[in-house]
């Protein structure tokens, strides 16, 4: 049996989110590397080492192991790795290796939002076979918040390599777990692969070079886009260049249409925020500073009204759960899912004035082809076959994909919304709205096919203020 008798020792602590391995003692920040693994020649490359080749050979690559932790055997093996949890262990015990010291004889670990409690006993199974002991298992989201905001909800992103998580963080006298959704298109690996994409279009437009037409091309976009990425971040258009075989290619990337782009993709999680603000009142929303590697992203949460936003230190969850988890070895595979408050409660400072160039615009009119629709004036609603009595847009009845009663926009709580009343769906800026969405200016609305698009105007007066 073992023993829960507590362990004099100081442990080390590990982040296991899969775009980003962190490593803390309590002397700091020790290492941060993605959870990725290539195995094409000599000895497994794990995180930084692998990054150089890691587009090179996507058959002997594996960037799914910390997410998808199992010992159960793989459709294929990866050399001479036959499951994702014989992966795992080596990346473990290769940063045991690197970073522990013989004062730390054990773990604490910061367990993603997305593994599960048979996950997690995996993961504490491969420890022992290298006899080294966890002391805790704490969800990462309760790790990094340390704060209580008084009079605001508080939400917590994890930026995963897969997926992001957005999860509501209860403060009922201690850090806890409250909702929790997922945005699989908003994970780390995503946001790499459209800016990766946009990139490479300006090079067709410029030279008609696709970089991404090849392995080892590819590998070069790859290796250069943190310092192009770190360009566009500073408001500077990128000139870019990349070299294949004697020749060289250059094109320009238009900073302010790319942090425009890079934007767009977090319009799920937009929608969701501000309809959470709009329903519950002020937030606190804590951001993994990854995010901030993605121009536009950060840019894009910021323009939130009444929500203040907190980028956290690289290392964030593994701090937090260094700081307050007593160390003593583990009998149970059991991830808590609450912690006490370490630091002081936060309180709310004076409103945050979003500059009038950043803030999202409150909508005044629907603009249907030639015609405004004011929007302050009751319910309108949109479809093929609106009563005569009703304040509507009337669609063709031809018009397919369009329901009698497709969509309303009205003012609910104070906030201009769509409602999706239609079987069919209705497209809030290109992603399909969740039965409600809050409204600004400069929103797209479309439903039918072909699409028929209804854009969100402002009035303004004088000189556009």
């Amino acid at each position: 049996m073992v023993s829960s008798r507590p362990i004099l020792t100081t442990p080390l602590a590990v982040d296991l989110n899969d775009a980003a391995v962190a490593v803390a003692s309590e002397t700091g920040l020790l290492h941060v590397e993605p959870a990725c693994v290539v195995v094409a020649d000599g000895p497994a490359r794990f995180g930084t080492d692998a990054l150089p080749v890691l587009k090179r050979w996507p058959r002997l690559t594996s960037v799914r192991y910390m997410r998808e932790l199992s010992a159960a055997p793989l459709p294929r093996p990866l050399r001479a790795f036959e499951s994702n949890a014989e992966i795992v262990a080596a990346h473990l015990r290769r940063l045991w290796l690197n970073w522990g010291t013989s004062s730390q004889r054990g773990l604490v670990c910061a367990t993603p939002p997305w593994w599960t409690a048979e996950q997690a006993a995996v993961l504490v199974d491969i420890t022992r076979k290298y006899d080294v002991a966890i002391f805790g298992l704490v969800d990462a989201s309760v790790a990094a918040v340390r704060n209580e905001y008084p009079g605001r909800e508080v939400l917590h992103i994890d930026a995963g390599q897969h997926t992001l998580a957005l999860t509501q963080i209860r403060q009922d006298g201690q850090v806890s777990i409250g909702e929790r959704e997922f945005f699989p298109s908003l994970g780390v690996e995503s946001l790499q692969r459209l800016a990766m994409e946009l990139i490479a279009r300006r090079f067709i437009e410029y030279s008609r070079f696709d970089p991404l037409h090849s392995a080892e091309m590819e590998q070069a976009l790859f290796d250069r886009l943190p310092e192009w990425l770190g360009r566009v971040a500073r408001d500077v258009d990128a000139r870019l260049e990349l070299k294949s075989g004697e020749d060289r290619f250059r094109a320009t990337l238009d900073a302010a249409g790319f942090r425009e782009r890079m934007a767009a993709a977090c319009e799920p999680l937009l929608q969701r925020l501000r309809s959470r603000i709009v329903m519950r009142g002020p937030h606190v929303l804590q951001v993994p500073h990854r995010l901030t590697d993605f121009p536009g992203v950060l840019d894009s949460l910021m323009r939130l009204q009444e929500c203040e936003i907190i980028v956290l230190e690289p290392g964030a969850a593994a701090f937090g759960a260094l700081a307050r988890i007593t160390p003593e070895r583990l009998g149970e595979a059991v991830v808590r899912m609450e912690l006490p408050w370490d630091r002081p409660p936060v309180e709310r400072a004076a409103a945050r004035v979003v500059p009038a160039e950043r803030s999202e615009l409150a909508a005044t009119h629907l603009l249907a082809g030639h015609r405004a629709f004011r929007l302050d004036a009751g319910p309108l609603t949109i479809g093929t076959g609106v009563g005569d009595g009703e304040r509507s847009v009337q669609l063709d009845a031809g018009l397919r994909g369009v329901s009698r009663h497709h969509c309303t926009v009205r003012i609910e709580n104070g906030a201009l919304m769509v409602f999706d009343h239609s079987r069919f769906g209705t497209l809030l800026n290109g992603h399909r709205v969740d039965s409600a969405a809050v409204l600004k200016a400069g929103d797209v609305l479309s439903l039918g096919t072909p699409p028929v698009e209804f854009r969100l105007i402002a009035e303004v007066i004088g000189h556009g203020a």
